[in-house]
C-alpha cells in the first residue's frame, strides 16, 4: 500500500473511531484505534504510531480506564514538541492528570497544549485546550475565570464555523453551567438548551449527560420541579449507561432535593440512600442531607 493510501486508510479509522466515541460506543472506538496503532507499527511510521498512541490513551480515559503508559505520552511530547502530535500528547497528558485528580500537573500540560496549539495555528486544539483549562478552573470553583476561558474557546470555534459542532456544543454547555452555578440562570439556560439540542441532532448521546444534569440543576433553581425531575431522570439514566459516576451522584442529589421540595419524602429518601451508598465511610450522610441542603455550595464539576 502506498504511503498516501496508508494515511488515508488510517485517517478513515480515526474518523470512524471519533464518531463511535460521540455515539458512546467506546469499545468500537478503542478497537479501531488499536487496529490503527498496529498498522502504524507494522509500517514503521513513527508519526502515525505516536498519533494513534495518543488517540488510544484519550479513549481509555473516556472509558474510565488508565491501562496505558503515561510516560509514553510524555516521550512523544519531548520527541515532537513543535508538532500536532506534541499538542495531542500534551493534551492527553493533561487529561490523564485531571482524571487522577492531579490538578497542578494537569494545568501544566494543558497550558503546554494551549501554547503549542497557538504557535502552530491549530484553532481546534487551541479551543480544546482552553476548554480543558476552564474545566480545571471549575473543579476549584473559580467560576469567573472558567467562564472567560469557555467564552474565548466558544468564540474561536464559532469563528471557524464550528459553533454547532459536537465540540462547540460541549463548550456551550460548560459556559451555560458557569452562569447557572453563579445564579445567572436566565443567562446560562439558553446555552445549555442549545447545547443539548445540537448534541441530540448530531446523535452524540454520550455527551448529553452533563447538559441533562445542568438542566436539572437550573430547573431546580427556578423551582420548575416537574421539568427538573424529567431532566434529572434522564441524566441519571445517561450517567449509568456511560459509567459517569459524577453525573450519577449529582443526579441522585438533585432528584432527592426535587422530591423533598415536592413533598415526596419516600422518593427523596430513595435518592439520598443511593447517594449515601457511594460514601460508606460517612454513615450519617443520609441523615445529614435530610437535615441540611448543600445547594448553595454545590459544584457539579468539582
Amino acid at each position: 500500500m502506498e504511503m498516501t493510501e496508508r494515511r488515508k486508510h488510517l485517517e478513515f479509522l480515526r474518523k470512524t473511531a471519533r464518531d463511535a466515541i460521540w455515539a458512546g460506543d467506546y469499545d468500537r472506538a478503542l478497537s479501531l484505534y488499536e487496529d490503527g496503532l498496529a498498522l502504524a507499527r507494522s509500517w514503521k511510521d513513527r508519526d502515525l504510531e505516536d498519533l494513534f498512541t495518543c488517540n488510544r490513551a484519550t479513549t481509555l480515559l473516556e472509558m474510565d480506564r488508565q491501562d496505558f503508559d503515561l510516560s509514553a505520552l510524555k516521550e512523544i511530547l519531548l520527541r515532537s514538541p513543535a508538532s500536532p502530535n506534541g499538542v495531542l500528547a500534551a493534551y492527553a497528558s493533561a487529561h490523564a492528570h485531571e482524571v487522577r485528580g492531579e490538578t497542578s500537573r494537569a494545568a501544566f500540560y494543558a497550558q503546554a497544549a494551549l501554547q503549542k496549539s497557538r504557535d502552530l495555528g491549530l484553532e481546534e486544539w487551541t479551543a480544546a485546550s482552553m476548554n480543558l483549562l476552564a474545566n480545571l478552573e471549575l473543579r476549584e470553583s473559580r467560576f469567573e475565570s472558567a467562564k472567560a476561558l469557555f467564552e474565548e474557546a466558544l468564540d474561536r470555534l464559532e469563528a471557524r464555523g464550528d459553533g454547532l459542532s459536537r465540540e462547540g456544543a460541549v463548550v456551550c454547555d460548560n459556559l451555560g453551567y458557569c452562569h447557572i452555578a453563579m445564579d445567572r440562570v436566565e443567562i446560562g439556560l439558553p446555552y445549555v438548551q442549545k447545547a443539548i439540542s445540537v448534541l441530540d441532532s448530531l446523535g452524540a448521546r454520550q455527551a448529553m449527560d452533563y447538559p441533562s444534569v445542568d438542566l436539572c440543576f437550573a430547573m431546580l433553581k427556578l423551582e420548575k420541579l416537574e421539568q427538573g425531575e424529567s431532566w434529572g431522570i434522564r441524566a441519571l439514566g445517561l450517567g449509568n449507561e456511560f459509567g459517569r459516576e459524577d453525573v450519577v451522584k449529582n443526579s441522585h442529589y438533585l432528584l432527592a432535593e426535587i422530591y423533598s421540595t415536592m413533598g415526596r419524602p419516600e422518593s427523596a429518601d430513595d435518592h439520598y440512600e443511593a447517594l449515601a451508598n457511594y460514601y460508606p465511610d460517612f454513615p450519617a450522610l443520609k441523615h445529614y442531607l435530610h437535615q441540611i441542603s448543600v445547594m448553595g455550595m454545590l459544584n457539579l464539576r468539582a
